[in-house]
């Protein structure tokens, strides 16, 4: 029937087998004959079959999809007072699709179907007049059209309402009322919402703070998948306000809310891996790749953290302008510090031409230098980081030593290397030693004693500010080969002279608070 009739013109039959083509009623569906069909309708100012037709070009997968001729048929709708109509041309305009881009036209359709009471529509026409796009800006307007959507029950017009009145934009600042019209929309399910409810509990931003409400909602806003409410939850849970302290639970809201790209939520993550937090494992590699991903997210801090990987070759090869690149990109003071120390190392390993195990010592500390020794398979006697110094036995890497003695700052640079060549009744030794030093570094500055009997030395004074002695003691012929950076030779001399351990004066107190001992002069 509907087909006989349809085929005569009856655009109301025309709609009605578009309609059974659309959604399969008594026939195969098929879009292009649903469309078809609607359009015969259409023509003949069905305003019915326009919306449809305009929302099958709009919405269609198939070959068929047209945003320009939506928004002809959209247009054509709206002109006989379709709401949904003016409403779609609203957003088309705003976006540009189909239509050249036009706020005003976005604006003057929007308001069409506003006045209609089409909810998005008022919401959107809110937003207009809260940001001044395409109007003046117009917050007392905002406010209008958020309670008319709020009033239909908009979560989302409450939410902006809301935010107005925290901010006091067109109205009193009121936190009172701000966070009344958050519970209002949160408990509409609408998770940003419930995120800021949490957050005035957290805050006590409109009364007493309450860590079990706030905790509340932003489970509520997290199980909904809201990220910033998925990062809060972490901390908590990291820090154990107002919940058991929970290193797990908190590692599982990081990682939820760093799938959904939260940047702070992976620079936390890279924190707790790398200082193995409460139990948890350290790992630097996924400490790595989490500051990684939270500096490609653009969070400065992480580049900062992830600038020390690569100034110290953890995990990556060395890379000291990278690593300068991202201290200087990040604003916390800590990193600052950072590059100026690094920019001075720069300038050192540029100038520094002394090597011990390829390792221009000049410019070393104990990190570095630890790890080149371990790589040359020399076996470790002592080496406490607590300690003054490491020992090493060097008898199958260099000939003739019995150990190698490296000494350090409190701050772990380098100070000394001190080799034992064992002599017994050898009293050429000392004169060997300093033809093979002699060989790299050319006559000695000074010389002192009487190299084939009674105590003798030899001084060179490099380029880069090393020392390095050959000395013997008489009449034991055991001689000593030793690197020095005298300016690091008396900062360590006046740090054992405070206190003979290592670790005591790690940290000056004053008054109650720590600061770090460091030495201006390095580099």
């Amino acid at each position: 029937m509907w087909r006989k009739l349809a085929k005569q013109g009856d655009p109301a039959a025309q709609y009605a087998l578009g309609w059974m083509y659309e959604s399969g009623q008594g026939v195969l569906i098929d879009i292009k004959q649903a469309a078809n069909w609607y359009k015969k309708s259409a023509i003949q100012n069905n305003v019915a079959a326009q919306y449809v037709l305009a929302s099958i070009y709009d919405n269609s997968t198939e070959a068929i999809a047209n945003p320009e001729s939506a928004v002809v048929w959209y247009l054509k709708a709206a002109n006989q007072g379709h709401v949904d109509s003016q409403f779609q041309l609203g957003l088309h305009y705003q976006d540009g699709n189909g239509a050249l881009q036009n706020d005003l036209q976005s604006f003057l359709w929007f308001s069409k179907a506003a006045a209609q009471r089409h909810l998005s529509a008022q919401l959107h026409l809110g937003k207009i007049y809260q940001s001044g796009k395409g109007v003046k800006q117009d917050y007392q307007a905002a406010i209008k059209w958020y309670k008319e959507a709020s009033s239909q029950g908009s979560a989302n017009a409450t939410f902006y309402l809301a935010q107005l009145y925290e901010l006091g934009r067109g109205v009193v600042q009121d936190n009172q009322r701000a966070h009344s019209l958050y519970l209002a929309s949160a408990a509409k399910h609408f998770a940003p919402a419930a995120y800021k409810s949490g957050e005035f509990y957290e805050n006590g931003k409109a009364g007493k703070i309450d860590l079990k409400e706030a905790i509340k909602w932003y489970e509520s806003a997290a199980n909904k998948g809201d990220s910033a409410a998925q990062y809060k939850l972490a901390k908590l849970y990291q820090g154990g306000s107002g919940v058991e302290q929970n290193i797990r639970l908190a590692i599982n809201w990081y990682k939820q809310a760093a799938i959904k790209n939260h940047p702070q939520a992976y620079h936390h993550l890279g924190l707790i891996y790398e200082n193995g937090e409460q139990g948890i494992n350290v790992d630097k590699s996924k400490a790595f790749d989490y500051y990684q991903k939270a500096s490609e997210l653009g969070d400065v801090s992480a580049s900062a953290q992830l600038a020390a990987y690569y100034e110290q070759g953890i995990g990556v090869p060395i890379d000291i302008e990278y690593a300068l690149k991202l201290y200087q990109e990040s604003p916390e003071t800590w990193a600052k510090v950072n590059y100026q120390k690094l920019s001075k190392h720069r300038f050192c390993l540029e100038n520094a031409t002394t090597e011990l195990f390829s390792v221009r010592i000049a410019c070393t500390n104990r990190q570095i230098l630890s790890k080149e020794i371990k790589n040359k398979q020399i076996t470790v006697i002592s080496e406490n980081p607590a300690d003054w110094s490491d020992t090493y036995f060097t008898g199958a890497i260099v000939e003739g030593t019995s150990q190698l003695e490296i000494t350090y700052t409190r701050e772990d640079y380098f100070a000394s290397a001190h080799y034992t060549f064992i002599g017994r009744s050898d009293p050429d030794l000392i004169t060997r030693i300093k033809e093979t030093v002699k060989q790299k570094y050319g006559e000695p500055d000074t010389s002192e004693g009487e190299p084939m009997e009674g105590e003798a030395s030899f001084q060179w004074l490099l380029e880069d500010g090393i020392k390095l002695v050959v000395q013997r003691k008489w009449p034991d012929t055991t001689t000593f080969l030793t690197y020095s950076l005298p300016k690091h030779i008396e900062l360590l001399k006046a740090q054992q002279k405070q206190s003979p351990n290592k670790i005591d004066l790690a940290h000056n107190k004053v008054g109650n608070k720590t600061t770090k001992k460091v030495d201006p002069s390095f580099f």
